[in-house]
């Protein structure tokens, strides 16, 4: 496993799409906040946009970890040397995890020098929905990380089905744009006791956390959004794993 996690290691950060992906991030963030007007209290709580942009990375990122091995014929080799081929899967699965964290790490640090430069109207201590800019902020980045485990394992899933990067990037992007609001729609309709545990209603953990009047719309306490973007998490990774071992003719 430590072997498979170092190689895995050693090609992720010598690949230029990690890379891209974060000086993307940063980008997508000024843009964000340029010019100063548009700077309030939600964008500030959500890291000037990137923890939205963080799981669109994420989807692409992931996705290609995996395709660039078919792209480039090199996943029967690494299937080959691995005695225990499952070893594979978990390490380009801690590596992305660990590039996802280091992704949010950058993000928060960019939101604070942000608020910094462009948030003279605001002080950290204001009020957010009963909580402080800053502990809303923590509070949303958490819930980001916990659904960038969902977003992880969905596109490895997706990529080792499908094989094609750009139909998961699509797939991601529709999820993350439209999910929660078509999870909304379908709610007026369908029990709601029921559909609220559906995924697309998971991405509402990067909000929730820090506005409770968002489970109006969910149907879900904190802990059940929790509960549930781990389970399909888990849920993501056992298929995953069944996917690779199976598809990989």
């Amino acid at each position: 496993m430590g072997n498979n996690l170092s190689q895995e290691i050693y090609k992720f950060t010598h690949q230029r799409t990690p890379l891209y992906g974060l000086l993307v991030m940063i980008a997508l963030m000024l843009y964000s906040s340029i010019p100063a007007y548009k700077v309030n209290p939600f964008l500030i709580t959500q890291g000037f946009g990137a923890i939205q942009w963080c799981a669109i990375i994420m989807v692409a990122v992931s996705a290609d970890s995996i395709s660039m091995e078919y792209r480039n014929n090199t996943m029967v080799t690494l299937l080959f040397k691995s005695n225990h081929p499952f070893t594979i899967y978990f390490a380009k699965l801690i590596t992305l995890v660990v590039y996802g964290i280091t992704l949010l790490l950058a993000g928060f640090i960019c939101s604070l020098i942000l608020m910094l430069l462009l948030g003279n109207n605001y002080s950290w201590s204001d009020n957010f929905h009963g909580y402080s800019l800053i502990t809303a902020l923590g509070y949303n980045f958490l819930g980001a990380f916990i659904y960038l485990l969902f977003t992880i394992s969905l596109s490895l899933l997706l990529v080792i089905l499908l094989k094609s990067n750009s139909i998961v990037i699509i797939i991601g992007l529709a999820v993350d744009f439209l999910g929660a609001n078509f999870s909304g729609l379908l709610m007026n309709i369908l029990p709601k006791q029921l559909w609220a545990w559906n995924p697309l209603t998971m991405i509402n953990i990067i909000v929730q956390l820090s506005n409770q009047s968002v489970i109006k719309i969910t149907h879900l306490s904190n802990f059940e959004l929790f509960l549930g973007n781990g389970c399909y998490t888990l849920l993501f990774i056992i298929l995953g794993l069944w996917a690779f071992k199976n598809y990989q003719k």
